[in-house]
């Protein structure tokens, strides 16, 4: 079982699937991603869709009649997928469920709200057909199926994952296993659990076969600039943390600040005066000394930068003042003089300097079967499902831009 699509899968009958930017001012339309559960479908996880979602939920969750009115131009049958009817009904009770707000529907226009709406209803045959091949191929929704392909899946991701999982599962009151329990129960996860199956043994299964070491080494190669790493440097530093004084602060934390300021400075001072004397004992102070994180669990390393102060990692970007300072050391070992920027003052220490180059193919080589799996398992299920389409027992009840109209695989007009 492929876990990373299993779990891909059981996020995207969890979430909600959509979500709704409020915007700051009445002329700014809000942005409504929506999100299915079949293959192909976008999971909204990233952090602007959540953070809009965090501000849509603010507003007023919208009654089941303000989402019928909003969605008055949508006929009672959205689609036909061989005999199964996708209903108007299904997606308000979704909307409803989910909490859509009422100044998400408020706000957004008709026509966008139309296309939103049908790209929904195209994720929602696409669904069906899924869930109907896999329940020909002999996997039926089940609790059962959805708590094996569960511990299937916790049993091959990283053990830090795992317990990152545990952690958030904690602070909401579950355990791992009750979790798996709980939305076993759950009809959209048992059938994303028979389409997970059925991809599993029709299209994953065979791709991971079918893709080897040797394509992933040619699409390094006919790819090196993905790959390609800038001039970079890593150091380690030593971070004694004051608060910088701001405009808006008051009369008594100016005063505050500017002491602790000053107590900042005296401590650094010293540091570095010891440094001095000995530079050997740069890692041991890190430990004891630094008020940043680095210091204890890495003697004060920190991910490798380019010039810029963007990490080579892609974790983050560092301070400009603190990057010029890092970059006008020139030997390994060598350290500045007290640097300060917005977090306080720094000693910084180079470690290294590497050129401009590439990732080693073996430390990526993994990912890039990885891709190359998921890419190749994308188009055959495309395929598949564009195949289906076209055998005519597909009927879509399209309403963009404006009119109600019925369409076939084969294009053929649909009959009541």
């Amino acid at each position: 079982m492929n876990c990373k699509r299993f779990l891909v899968l059981i996020a995207a009958a969890a979430a909600l699937p959509l979500a709704a930017q409020i915007p700051d001012t009445a002329a700014t339309l809000p942005t409504l991603t929506l999100s299915g559960a079949g293959a192909g479908a976008p999971a909204a996880s990233n952090a602007s869709v959540e953070a809009a979602l965090r501000q849509a939920l603010l507003g007023q969750v919208a009654t089941e009649e303000e989402v019928e009115k909003a969605l008055s131009f949508m006929p009672d049958v959205v689609a036909d997928v061989n005999g199964t009817k996708i209903t108007k009904k299904e997606i308000i009770d979704m909307l409803i469920s989910r909490k859509i707000s009422q100044q998400v529907l408020a706000l957004t226009s008709e026509s966008y709200l139309r296309t939103t709406m049908q790209q929904y209803v195209d994720q929602k045959v696409d669904t069906e057909i899924l869930r109907q091949k896999a329940k020909a191929d002999g996997f039926a929704p089940s609790e059962e199926l959805v708590k094996t392909h569960f511990d299937d899946a916790m049993k091959k991701l990283p053990a830090d994952q795992v317990e990152e999982l545990k952690l958030q599962l904690k602070e909401r009151g579950f355990s791992l296993e009750s979790y798996r329990d709980e939305i076993a129960k759950e009809d959209d996860i048992q059938a994303n659990a028979s389409i997970a199956a059925y991809e599993d043994k029709n299209f994953i299964s065979k791709a991971e076969k079918a893709v080897t070491v040797d394509d992933a080494e040619k699409f390094y190669r006919e790819n090196q600039q993905k790959f390609a790493i800038p001039e970079n440097i890593t150091v380690a530093h030593i971070l004694i943390q004051c608060e910088p004084v701001s405009a808006s602060d008051s009369k008594e934390e100016k005063e505050i600040k500017t002491k602790a300021d000053k107590l900042a400075k005296e401590q650094i001072d010293d540091i570095y005066a010891e440094l001095v004397k000995n530079p050997d004992r740069f890692e041991k102070l890190a430990q004891e000394k630094s008020n940043c994180p680095s210091g204890k669990r890495d003697n004060g390393k920190l991910p490798a930068f380019d010039k810029n102060g963007e990490t080579i990692d892609g974790a983050g970007q560092l301070d400009p003042d603190f990057t010029a300072a890092a970059y006008k050391l020139e030997k390994n070992g060598e350290f500045t003089k007290p640097v300060h920027t917005q977090f306080g003052y720094h000693i910084i220490k180079l470690l290294e300097k590497s050129p401009k180059g590439y990732v080693e193919f073996d430390k990526v080589k993994n990912e890039i079967r990885d891709f190359l799996i998921d890419k190749s398992v994308s188009e055959q299920i495309q395929a598949m499902l564009k195949a289906e389409r076209a055998k005519g027992g597909i009927k879509i009840y399209e309403f963009t831009p404006a009119k109600t109209a019925t369409k076939t695989a084969t294009k053929a007009a649909a009959k009541d």
